[in-house]
């Protein structure tokens, strides 16, 4: 259908057309005008001592493949494709040692898996074994792996095991209860990449794909404990498009709530507008385990690091890759506004939609800062008292949450590391005073997958704790959380400092994370001018080896009287 649509071709040669057991397979050679033209690429080849002679990799003629007459990818867009599809999933895991890839007949999938000096054994399971030999002999740079291997052609690299076989099947073969090959003896993957047919796709291998919890339980349980799984979604969504649920797109929403029914605790939507097709592509990133959201959400600077460290570099000692980078990262660490837009469609609307797309700023609703005020509160030191009237749940100072420090994982990481240099050194001894400043002036949580510290640097910081249950402020759901008398010191709640939300599946939560973090204190019931304004301060412990000691603390302070200790 594209090389019909499009008529305004410079060139247009057909390199093969051919039909496997499976599908018809068509390569072309083109040059659009739109992005190139014939006398630019006819002075590339010449030897006219042009710009274009001694740049011709920058001129030559675009390939362009299809399966059934769908496009699947292009010379020009394929590495932004294939780089977006597999290395976010890849850095997400710390030690990727065994990937399976489902599909990826054009070899490009595992030419960037092999990249990682991680893996030992890559798994690609293509039911098309003319695809992988058309593809070698017509595209041939989807799949050269000379630059850092030994083998010219991926499929012939000796970490890579190619097996022609219906992926579906594969898996549920070997990791089912009833599977007949389940005692096979196959080790669990770390990561696995769909590099299959679009969710779009109006085909009944599509729905068995994308609507089949059996298969992806199959997929969830031949994964680690800290797997990831990364698929394309296909073509992203506009602002006019309705919830996925309601139109072509019924798979998309499908396959993320199954991912969220088999157990996986993390799932994150992103996209990638270079990759040939004429309109962002989407994919979808899913974690067996909560923990990995740390490598998702490292700094720019943190995935170049580990993007040396990892990626096998070419015989010059230059990287390999030729598009993902750590920049490159951090736009895909924020959905896009099309995917909120979308999800926010969906009926009923969920809340998160209604309280964390942007900042209530109305009038009406907003208690601003010139409300409070600082004054002594006894053997406290110092709290926040309301100057007027404030009715229940209204924003407090809203204005001031942007105000704030934030404490990163891996930044934590590296103070509790100072704590153990004190041991040693005990002249540094006043290392430890950061810790203890963040825990009792900060609210930790694990949004980010693990402890981390946002405090407060205005006025609300001066909030203190309401005891047995007093708090008259908090974050959304901080009603829910018990009070230091009622806790039960040996078990957190499992909720405390994770994202609460109905569904792993919350783009409108992730899309506005620091505001989720920051910006959401409420008035949870009508607060008299004159009144102190007290927290929960249980609510800011997110971690459950914090919690026995806080809740015994907070007792102390509450009541006047010393905690037992336990014989």
């Amino acid at each position: 259908k594209f090389m019909l649509d499009v008529l305004d071709f410079d060139m247009k040669n057909e390199l093969v057309s051919t039909k496997s057991e499976y599908q018809r397979i068509d390569v072309y050679e083109v040059i659009r005008p739109r992005f190139n033209d014939l006398l630019s690429y006819r002075k590339s080849i010449s030897n006219d001592g042009s710009y274009e002679s001694l740049h011709p990799e920058l001129y030559r003629p675009d390939r362009v493949v299809f399966l059934d007459g769908v496009m699947q990818s292009t010379l020009h867009g394929e590495n932004a494709y294939h780089e977006a599809l597999v290395h976010p999933g890849m850095f997400a895991h710390p030690n990727p040692s065994r990937v399976a890839i489902i599909g990826g007949g054009e070899g490009a999938t595992l030419r960037e898996v092999l990249k990682h000096k991680t893996v030992d054994t890559a798994v690609m399971i293509e039911i098309d074994e003319v695809m992988v030999n058309v593809s070698h002999e017509y595209i041939p740079s989807w799949s050269d792996c000379s630059p850092f291997s030994s083998s010219a052609w991926c499929v012939e690299d000796p970490r890579a095991d190619v097996r022609y076989e219906d992926a579906l099947a594969w898996f549920m073969d070997r990791f089912t209860e009833d599977g007949s090959k389940k005692d096979a003896g196959d080790d669990p993957f770390d990561v696995i990449v769909m590099d299959a047919l679009d969710p779009q796709d109006n085909v009944p291998f599509a729905k068995a794909l994308y609507d089949n919890i059996d298969f992806l339980r199959a997929l969830y349980n031949s994964m680690t404990d800290n797997g990831v799984i990364v698929m394309q979604l296909g073509e992203s969504p506009s602002l006019n498009d309705p919830a996925d649920s309601f139109g072509i797109d019924e798979n998309r929403a499908v396959i993320t709530k199954l991912i969220d029914e088999v157990g996986f605790e993390s799932m994150h939507i992103y996209e990638e507008s270079h990759s040939g097709f004429g309109y962002p592509w989407s994919y979808l990133v899913a974690f067996k385990s909560y923990s990995n959201r740390v490598n998702w959400y490292l700094t720019e600077a943190e995935v170049e690091i580990n993007i040396h460290g990892r990626i096998l570099p070419d015989e010059e000692g230059k990287s390999t890759l030729q598009y993902f980078d750590g920049a490159t990262m951090a736009s895909y660490q924020v959905p896009h506004k099309g995917f909120e837009t979308v999800f926010c469609r969906q009926v009923p609307m969920p809340e998160e939609c209604i309280y964390f797309q942007g900042y209530r700023v109305r009038d009406d609703d907003n208690a601003p800062v010139t409300s409070f005020e600082l004054k002594p509160s006894g053997e406290k030191g110092f709290g926040v008292y309301a100057k007027v009237d404030i009715p229940a749940d209204y924003v407090l100072a809203q204005e001031e949450s942007w105000k704030y420090i934030k404490v990163s994982p891996t930044t934590f990481e590296v103070i509790e590391e100072m704590e153990e240099l004190v041991e040693t050194f005990p002249a540094a001894e006043e290392l430890n005073d950061i810790s203890v400043g963040l825990h009792w002036y900060g609210c930790q949580n694990r949004v980010h997958g693990a402890p981390e510290y946002v405090i407060d640097t205005g006025i609300m910081t001066f909030v203190n704790h309401g005891c047995d249950g007093s708090a008259n402020m908090g974050e959304i759901g901080v009603d829910d959380v018990v009070s230091e008398m009622t806790a039960d010191v040996a078990a957190m709640p499992h909720a405390h400092g994770h994202i609460s939300a109905d569904s792993i599946h919350h783009v409108a939560i992730d899309r506005h994370l620091n505001q989720y973090m920051t910006g959401a204190d409420y008035s949870m019931r009508d607060i008299k001018a004159g009144e102190e304004l007290l927290n929960n301060y249980l609510g800011f412990t997110g971690e459950p080896e914090d919690w026995e000691r806080d809740v015994k603390i907070l007792r102390e302070w509450c009541t006047g009287t010393p905690t037992k200790k336990e014989e």
